[in-house]
């Protein structure tokens, strides 16, 4: 997969090189099951017509400009991770349109003529909800008259879960109660962020404990102890966790492996939520601080 950041205006050398191409449109922000409908209806249109399968997202998020004073918000799948999905799902080009202020202001005419005709896309796929242009006043119901005929457009209709719709909204608003056992029904899979072992692990009473530091830009469950799959090298291992600390930016996991024993300094590891255990740890202090003098570091 090729991956082409754009930055408005759109470059004419950018343009210059594309093959006609099916494009996905969206922020696509978790890559949950709706979205991967888009992205297989597009696959299959690509297919079908010979064409370039591709995606265009947008980074940061619209609302991060739009609304910029409030704090920036946290993702389901960061950038880099999304990239790594539309690659699985066998993407072929993938478009990263920077979202400035002055992109923000683009009319959804300019929007449709520069980013999808100019792009030479023949066949756009997007989810219902999917708006463009300033103010969000480009609609699906507008994208195709604006095309002028110059492509054809198929619209995904909603996915529902319990009665609700499927949404990067609705696995949020699981998250922020705790409630990441519902969230596979959404997802696919289990809720999964990534990060490092920045601490030496302490091994206490048969239990092996990491201190994880997680990856920027993560939306984190909301606090509590959690069921947890934790991937290291390869190998999946059952655990608890639960978040210790945050500052700014920075957000620190307590993970407890139970009958463990192996070296994880400095590595990187996925976290997989599985399930909600309790509300708040017995004690409110420092856990590394609570085993001093009983541990045995690794």
């Amino acid at each position: 997969m090729e991956t082409v950041y754009i930055r408005h205006p759109i470059s004419a050398s950018v343009t210059a090189q594309m093959r006609p191409c099916v494009l996905a449109l969206g922020f696509f922000d978790g890559v949950h099951l709706g979205h991967k409908e888009v992205l297989e209806a597009a696959k299959a249109a690509a297919k079908q017509k010979q064409l370039s399968f591709g995606v265009m997202t947008f980074y940061p998020h619209p609302k991060d400009i739009i609304q910029a004073n409030e704090e920036p918000r946290k993702y389901l799948t960061p950038l880099p991770i999304k990239e790594e999905r539309f690659r699985e799902m066998g993407v072929e080009k993938l478009f990263v349109v920077r979202f400035t202020p002055e992109f923000a202001r683009l009319r959804p005419k300019d929007f449709v003529v520069q980013y999808i005709v100019g792009l030479r896309c023949k066949h756009v796929v997007a989810g219902f909800d999917y708006h463009y242009g300033y103010k969000g006043k480009g609609t699906m119901a507008t994208l195709k008259k604006e095309g002028d005929g110059k492509f054809q457009v198929t619209v995904i209709h909603p996915i529902k879960r319990e009665q609700e719709k499927i949404s990067s909204t609705a696995i949020r608003n699981l998250l922020a109660v705790g409630n990441v056992a519902l969230i596979p029904s959404y997802l696919g899979d289990f809720y999964e962020i990534r990060g490092k072992v920045k601490k030496a692990s302490i091994y206490y009473k048969n239990n092996q404990f990491l201190h994880i530091l997680v990856d920027e830009e993560y939306m984190l469950p909301t606090p509590g102890i959690y069921k947890v799959y934790v991937e290291i090298d390869g190998q999946r291992y059952k655990g608890t966790c639960q978040q210790i600390s945050s500052n700014g930016n920075q957000s620190f996991l307590l993970v407890q492996l139970t009958n463990c024993l192996i070296n994880t300094y400095e590595k990187r590891v996925k976290v997989k939520w599985l399930q909600f255990s309790l509300r708040k740890a017995k004690e409110d202090h420092d856990i590394y601080q609570y085993m001093e003098g009983e541990r045995r570091i690794i």
